[in-house]
């Protein structure tokens, strides 16, 4: 007599069933009708794959030979944190807001050079790596950026470069360099103006969306290559369609969003948290129809679903990324940076610039990269755990003091998120041939 395996679940839509590994995303879809039938006279493919199991199924061992396990810890993503200026203060920033001592550093030629050369020495040039522009605001830096980018070329390192601006500077200069050298731009924008105004503010409380707007139109009618990026907020957890117009307006095809900023001067309720998930996933049908880019979900979650490859891990900063600081400081997560700015303990920005050795075999870096929901027991049990990644682990670093602990807004996106993937699949590849099986 056979059983559903423990690791498997089993969602239900109109008169579909849609049977769930967690630990390798393998995924049966099967009519209710005849779903009682092959439980009591499971198929081949069922028990070989191990939808159904024998009652002395030892679940620890499955779960240890399935575990994925990281093929490499190189660092692939290196942010220069350019500046700690910057000319707007977004109400829910969480860089702004988390500074106690503003101490409005700039990252010198000098210690871009001494950056450079770390990098150069922990990275491999046959694989992708990539350089972020960060702040503050990067571009109040554009001598210090554009130093980066010649002289990384001219020492013949194999890169790709981004930068994520609020869009509010811009000239030809920075505009030609941008072209000239393919860098990728991420504009930050969170709807049309009444909406993005209500956040994203000047130094002067004065609105900004008219900037940001100049800048995009700059980038559409030079060719230059740019997408979308949103933060989510309760200004704006209603109103998503308004970046799919302007995307649409100037025919952007790559956007991502951040989920709730909180920062101790906003903060959300678990009820609007799920509220701003809902909508998100709503809007995720649209942008799937439209071909449009997004990082988060579909392509993260539901490209790791398609080609059965489980998402080990959500972010680079797992042992796969550093940050350097305008003042040379170089830690794991760019996100942690307002509390090396307050010199505060713990922060994981324990060495700097000069370091020579590799970072990658530095403990803070190793314990990063152990960071998965498959080292997390309180993860195994989860539904998601195959395409969650873990999440954050800045944010539960910042509640309680380790990263060990639960991302809990990840948590939140991925109850929505897991279903919508799975149905997407079947709607896409699946229920076409689903229905052609029914009629014989």
């Amino acid at each position: 007599m056979y059983r559903i395996n423990p690791f498997v679940r089993i969602y239900e839509r109109e008169n579909v069933k849609a049977l769930f590994n967690t630990v390798n995303l393998n995924t049966l879809y099967i009519s209710r009708e005849m779903y009682d039938k092959v439980i009591a006279e499971p198929t081949a493919q069922m028990i070989e794959e191990k939808f159904l199991v024998p009652p002395d199924f030892d679940t620890v061992e499955y779960f240890k030979e399935n575990m994925p396990k990281s093929k490499d810890n190189d660092i692939r993503i290196t942010y220069f944190l350019l500046t700690s200026v910057c000319n707007f203060k977004c109400k829910y920033c969480y860089v702004e807001n988390r500074i106690e001592k503003h101490d409005n550093a700039f990252m010198t030629i000098e210690i871009a050079e001494k950056g450079i050369q770390l990098l150069k020495r922990n990275i491999k040039n046959d694989k992708k790596t990539t350089i972020i522009f960060y702040g503050g605001e990067p571009f109040l830096n554009f001598e210090v950026l554009k130093y980066v980018v010649e002289r990384t070329k001219e020492l013949g390192m194999k890169l790709e470069y981004k930068v994520i601006t609020n869009g509010s500077i811009m000239n030809d200069e920075i505009a030609n360099f941008i072209k000239e050298n393919r860098i990728i731009v991420g504009v930050s924008i969170d709807g049309l103006e009444s909406t993005n105004d209500e956040m994203r503010i000047d130094l002067n409380d004065e609105g900004t969306f008219k900037k940001i707007n100049s800048t995009i139109s700059t980038f559409s009618e030079n060719g230059i290559i740019f997408g979308i990026s949103c933060t989510i907020s309760k200004h704006n957890m209603n109103k998503m369609d308004e970046i799919l117009s302007i995307m649409e307006q100037y025919n952007i095809k790559g956007m991502g969003y951040n989920l709730p900023a909180e920062n101790g001067k906003i903060t959300f309720t678990d009820e609007e948290k799920q509220e701003i998930v809902k909508n998100l996933i709503k809007v995720e049908d649209t942008i799937f129809e439209k071909r449009i880019f997004e990082d988060r979900v579909i392509n993260r979650r539901l490209k790791a679903f398609v080609e059965k490859k489980v998402l080990y891990k959500d972010c680079a900063g797992y042992g796969h990324q550093i940050g350097i600081t305008p003042t040379g400081k170089v830690g794991v997560c760019h996100g942690l940076w307002p509390d090396e700015i307050n010199q505060k303990e713990n922060v994981y920005f324990d060495i700097d610039v000069n370091y020579t050795g590799l970072v990658n075999e530095h403990p803070i870096w190793i314990e990063w990269f152990n960071r998965t929901p498959f080292n997390m027991p309180q993860c195994w049990n989860c539904e998601a755990k195959g395409l969650c990644g873990g999440g954050c682990a800045q944010k539960p670093f910042l509640r309680t003091g380790s990263i060990w602990d639960v991302d809990t807004d990840i948590c939140i996106l991925m109850k929505e998120a897991v279903p919508w993937t799975i149905w997407k699949y079947f709607d896409v590849k699946v229920k076409s041939e689903f229905e052609k099986l029914k009629t014989v």
